[in-house]
């Protein structure tokens, strides 16, 4: 016995399965750059609060600025009573700098593209400034901007149809 089936369509079902796979990678790419932009507002919207985050992704508020630099940043800014908040907003220029940036097809970089701004983020993050060597880690995920995050990639991949 011999079973011969003769697919009428065929060809209608490749170009389906071609339109869903680039349908696939185009939310792919809009869902990678969508989470990477949430991450750089939520790092800054976290920083603004003066509130970082530790490498297990626990929340913590960031330790105070010393007398002699917050005696240092009222007279800077000329006035009495300048904020004590601890932000790492001085110039302003460090966190606008924050981007995301495509590695490639699955990965984005949440980066500081200017060397400058890169070097200043560094110390804060990493290495610690001032004498004491203090430092404020801003640049880590916390869990719930991970859920977040999470969320954010589910929805536009939920978006895909089936045609």
């Amino acid at each position: 016995m011999q079973l011969k089936i003769d697919l009428k369509g065929g060809v209608q079902l490749q170009k389906a399965l071609k339109d869903l796979e680039r349908d696939i990678e185009k939310k792919e790419e809009v869902a990678l750059n969508k989470c990477a932009m949430f991450l750089v507002n939520a790092i800054k919207a976290r920083t603004a609060k003066g509130v970082g985050v530790n490498v297990s992704g626990r929340t913590y508020t960031f330790e105070g600025y010393t007398d002699k630099y917050l005696n240092f940043l009222q007279s800077k800014r000329n006035k009495e009573g300048a904020s004590s908040k601890v932000n790492l907003f001085y110039s302003g220029l460090m966190l606008a700098n924050l981007q995301p940036k495509k590695v490639n097809k699955f990965t984005r970089r949440v980066h500081f593209p200017n060397q400058r701004q890169n070097l200043k983020a560094f110390y804060h993050d990493e290495v610690g400034v001032g004498k004491r060597q203090t430092k404020r880690t801003f640049m880590n995920v916390s869990k719930q901007e991970e859920n977040k995050i999470q969320k954010i990639f589910q929805q536009e991949i939920n978006k895909i149809r089936l045609r």
